[in-house]
């Protein structure tokens, strides 16, 4: 058992849970950006950004959610942001966008382009960052066992969580945005 690690994630919890009422809007409202991150295509910070949401807070309390797809953002960026040399050489990009933000391996670095690109593409500004990726949804849903979603008529599991997900979002795109890769 790595108790060093607990031990790090007890201190991290304790820091955390002393600004929860502020992170929760006990002093205004807040608003953070979160980016879903597929870790199944590797990016700096963990993963390409598919989707963001905007989370709302007030008052301690959750009062707004919104999950967007990254290329109706990116699709609302007026001009050019020429991108770091890689994103041009490696991933053939002439341009650089909200869902290649987090090109830098250095979290508050990315975090803070994130939030750039988010005010340039859809005019919002936003109190902090958070990223997600799959790998904790799948390690919940193995002890939690199997999660049916009526919108989708879909069970999912730990063992099927990339799976169900990638065919969603191969299945729905829509008209006007490029079709997400395949991992």
């Amino acid at each position: 058992m790595d108790f060093d690690k607990y031990i790090n994630m007890t201190l991290e919890g304790q820091v955390l849970a002393g600004n929860i009422p502020s992170i929760l809007g006990e002093d205004g409202i807040k608003t953070y950006l979160i980016l879903f991150q597929n870790n199944m295509e590797l990016r700096p910070t963990g993963g390409f950004i598919g989707s963001y949401g905007l989370a709302t807070f007030d008052s301690g309390r959750l009062s707004d959610l919104t999950i967007n797809d990254v290329y109706s953002a990116d699709g609302q960026l007026n001009g050019h942001v020429e991108p770091p040399a890689p994103i041009k050489d490696y991933l053939g990009e002439a341009n650089w966008w909200l869902r290649d933000s987090n090109w830098d391996p250095d979290f508050p670095t990315s975090a803070q382009r994130a939030e750039w690109f988010l005010n340039k593409e859809v005019g919002k500004n936003v109190d902090g960052v958070a990223a997600i990726d799959l790998s904790p949804i799948k390690d919940i849903l193995s002890e939690t066992g199997p999660v049916y979603l009526s919108d989708f008529d879909l069970t999912i599991t730990g063992d099927n969580l990339y799976e169900k997900v990638e065919a969603e979002v191969q299945n729905n795109s829509f008209p006007g945005t490029h079709q997400k890769p395949v991992s």
